[in-house]
């Protein structure tokens, strides 16, 4: 069981300093028990600042998780980033259309939002190792099964699409918040780190799958990557190791009763305001991955030059998960930094992809799009973090991740309605016209709603 640090908490006046401390025991994790409430709330305006020496900020250990969730990430959300790579596979040898398609990719992307509440209960309850070695399992069990059933929708939606969706979906919530259990002063960069291995892993995959469908065909493609999946994730889950103490499945008499879901997040306007700005975002976001290598058939390029196109976009999110967390704690903010993201977002799609008639503008978009992209998933927890303490990191990450299955399952696919209702691919690149306005349209209007929370926070130009 692991030891809980003591959380020095200090209030900082809006207005001036203050030098009142306060010290209390807390848990790390939001779902392991309610933190100790003061007799009284603080003044409006003031704020809770965590101290830097509850953390270790670095070490062996703390590096260790670093490197074992950047490589489950590496895998499992890497996976669903390199989907367009089957998906364009999968269409050009007719098992359906690529409206259908996008929905098993969409489903591996949803099943992590919608199940974001009991996982995160599974974890406070029987800690990230046990949870994870669970998910390694399936998320390579699932595109191996896959392998059997290839030319079948229904099986690829049961094998790709909830096996290896909630293999994924188990992992990335062991991984994804670990960091900042071990970070304060460098949160966002082992944040932005851990999410860069989605970026990696995706263009590293969407390279191996191209390779592995014409060497080997689609079945063993799925095959393979199944295996290579389990090799990696196995031995990085053995490894994770949390801070928090495990809570017991029933609590015992007399023993005050923990939340699953903080109700009270919702009468908070920043909360309401993230909540709806990042489920809108979420919409588009798997537009471009999804849709690239199809995007760039339809000019007439090959399949290899797409998946590379893919590829350029993954890689291109890795560096912008890195470099916003960076800018993030040196410069800008958590906050600030969404913002900015979001709105990068928006007007490379509406200013870039509609005009991309040619490798060269094409190639631009990916790189310039999955930059700005790859910031939004890394810099979550420290945007949490900063507007709601740490303590309260785990349970709004999973109240948000469950806001955010529509978009994951609906986004996609939504954006292959439009594809189809315009002609489809074989219009040529046209066709996809108003589906990237509709992704665009989306980013820009989520950017303004984060902008609106970040104001509500304060309307004064600092780092937040």
């Amino acid at each position: 069981m692991a030891d809980t640090s003591q959380i020095r908490l200090t209030e900082l006046s809006s207005t001036a300093p203050t030098t009142a401390n306060t010290s209390q025991q807390a848990s790390f994790d939001g779902d392991a028990g309610e933190e100790q409430e003061q007799s009284s709330s603080p003044p409006s305006g003031r704020k809770v600042a965590e101290a830097f020496e509850s953390y270790p900020d670095g070490g062996f250990q703390a590096w260790l998780q670093v490197f074992c969730c950047f490589s489950i990430l590496f895998t499992t959300v890497g996976g669903i980033y390199t989907w367009g790579v089957m998906q364009d596979a999968l269409f050009e040898i007719g098992v359906a259309p690529s409206s259908t398609l996008s929905f098993i990719g969409s489903t591996q992307a949803t099943l992590q939002a919608l199940f974001a509440i009991p996982i995160s209960r599974l974890v406070a309850v029987y800690g990230n190792r046990r949870v994870a070695i669970a998910g390694s399992l399936l998320a390579g069990l699932g595109p191996i099964l896959a392998g059997s059933c290839s030319t079948s929708v229904p099986g690829l939606i049961i094998t790709e699409g909830f096996m290896f969706g909630l293999g994924q979906a188990l992992c990335f919530f062991c991984a994804a918040t670990l960091p900042s259990h071990y970070f304060l002063r460098r949160r966002n960069l082992a944040t932005g780190l851990v999410y860069a291995g989605a970026g990696v892993g995706g263009a590293l995959f969407a390279v191996i799958l191209s390779a592995l469908v014409k060497s080997h065909g689609v079945p063993w493609a799925f095959r393979i990557i199944g295996i290579l999946f389990t090799a990696i994730n196995l031995p990085c889950a053995w490894m994770l190791k949390s801070r928090n103490s495990r809570v017991p499945w029933r609590r015992k008499e007399g023993q005050e009763k923990t939340k699953l879901v903080e109700w009270s997040f919702f009468k908070d306007v920043r909360f309401l305001l993230l909540l709806c700005g990042t489920a809108l975002a979420i919409f588009p976001l798997f537009v471009p991955p999804f849709f690239l290598p199809l995007f760039g058939t339809s000019l007439g390029l090959s399949t290899s030059t797409s998946s590379l196109l893919l590829a350029g976009f993954n890689l291109a999110s890795a560096l912008g998960r890195i470099v916003f967390g960076l800018g993030a704690d040196a410069m800008f903010g958590s906050v600030n930094s969404l913002v900015l993201c979001l709105f990068s977002v928006a007007i490379s799609t509406l200013a870039i992809w509609p005009v991309a008639s040619s490798v060269a503008p094409l190639a631009v978009f990916a790189v310039v799009n999955g930059f700005c992209a790859g910031g939004f998933f890394s810099l979550m927890p420290g945007v949490i973090a900063t507007l709601f303490g740490s303590k309260k990191l785990p349970g709004v990450f999973s109240i948000l991740l469950t806001f955010w299955s529509p978009g994951y399952f609906l986004g996609a696919p939504i954006a292959g309605y439009i594809l189809q209702a315009f002609g489809g691919p074989d219009k040529g690149y046209e066709a996809f016209r108003p589906a990237i306005f509709y992704s665009g349209g989306l980013s820009l209007m989520a950017a303004v709603l984060l902008l609106g929370c970040r104001l509500k926070e304060t309307r004064e130009w600092r780092k937040i």
